[in-house]
């Protein structure tokens, strides 16, 4: 069965998710966008070089997932798909995201990992509702103080990235479980991280970190913090104790 053949399947009987995974695809058909009812699109793993301002059309879908493709940019339209939960961009050649992205206020899950990305728009912020992010394996130089406005965000994953400073804002993020930094190029950690409510687990390894805050003993929740290849000399004698009371420090004297 042909792709156009398919989707013609799906429109008769008015199905509501399309799996088109690794089906050598490189243009989608217009006649897709007619499935006005779709509530999930899957096209990993195709040759796909962009998606068309045409998906603005499918304002039903909860899920969209384009990883591993070949992607160079994402329309503007995207920011259209308002009901959109999940949206996987995951390994592909995009090296910006439109503004617009700011206006999926239903967004809870976002890979863009694996890509050429330099920066990420400010409007990301925006996006309460999000509880995981995946940025890593990218270019990244810097993210937006506007991070912090996450509030919903539980995992934050933004290692081997090109960082040099990570922004204090990330310490008012209420619920954030996870964060990591490691593979970058960070020389320092704001000392308002002490201020985390729910981190259990901090990695930053692989970074030029030469010297820690000791406010980082404050976070009560922490379980894990790893410090492993930086050119650290010692360990604040506080996050020593912390670690004796049961928290894994890992660190190479």
């Amino acid at each position: 069965m042909t792709l156009v053949e398919r989707i013609e399947n799906a429109r008769k009987n008015k199905e509501t998710v399309l799996d088109f995974t690794n089906q050598g695809i490189r243009i989608l058909p217009p006649q897709l966008f007619e499935l006005v009812w779709l509530e999930e699109l899957i096209l990993d793993g195709n040759l796909l070089v962009e998606i068309p301002e045409e998906i603005a059309n499918l304002k039903q879908l909860r899920r969209l997932s384009v990883s591993e493709n070949d992607l160079m940019v994402i329309p503007d339209s995207l920011g259209d798909l308002l009901n959109l939960e999940k949206l996987y961009l995951g390994y592909n050649n995009l090296s910006e995201l439109p503004e617009s992205i700011g206006k999926l206020s239903r967004i809870v899950k976002l890979n863009i990992a694996g890509n050429d990305m330099l920066d990420v728009p400010a409007s990301l912020g925006k996006l309460t509702s999000m509880v995981k992010l995946s940025l890593h394996d990218n270019l990244l130089q810097s993210i937006p103080d506007s991070f912090g406005d996450m509030s919903s965000l539980e995992e934050l994953l933004l290692d081997n990235n090109e960082l040099k400073s990570i922004p204090a804002s990330l310490a008012k993020l209420p619920k954030l479980l996870e964060l990591m930094l490691s593979g970058n190029h960070l020389t320092s950690i704001p000392p308002e991280f002490g201020k985390f409510k729910a981190l259990t687990e901090l990695v930053l390894d692989e970074n030029n970190i030469a010297a820690i805050p000791e406010s980082l003993a404050d976070i009560r929740t922490l379980k894990v913090l790893s410090l492993a290849e930086n050119p650290l000399v010692e360990i604040p004698k506080r996050i020593l104790e912390k670690s004796k009371q049961g928290m894994q420090l890992t660190w190479a004297e």
